[in-house]
């Protein structure tokens, strides 16, 4: 079970837009935040998206997020795309990865790729 997680980004602003818009489609809500932080906050986790130093080169990372049902890998879909993501697969079934996974990929702003599943699609 992951508590929190880190997103260092060089871009705050797009990414805080971002990523506000699109985990809230699955239930995360603003927390702490500040001068180049924010927390957006669920029921038992939390993500922090950080601004880098200048300097820094951040690698791109992949996270995925699970959702309560398939409405919720559209919204997220949706909300990302509207807020700067790129399309890294659309909503659908994964069976490479499983008989009942059902997910969306975008890469953030940052080029993350950022997913939203839901392991319990039944066809």
């Amino acid at each position: 079970m992951i508590d929190h997680m880190g997103v260092l980004v060089k871009d705050f602003d797009r990414a805080a837009r971002f990523y506000e818009a699109a985990l809230g489609t699955l239930g995360y809500h603003r927390g702490m935040a500040g001068s180049g932080v924010l927390q957006l906050v669920d029921d038992t986790d939390s993500v922090w998206i950080e601004q880098a130093a200048p300097d820094a080169s951040p690698a791109p990372c992949h996270i995925a997020f699970r959702a309560k049902d398939v409405q919720g890998v559209k919204a997220f879909y949706r909300a990302a795309m509207d807020r700067g993501g790129s399309d890294n697969g659309e909503p659908g079934p994964r069976p490479q990865y499983g008989p009942n996974y059902y997910a969306a990929f975008v890469h953030d702003p940052q080029g993350n790729n950022i997913e939203a599943v839901f392991p319990d699609y039944q066809a």
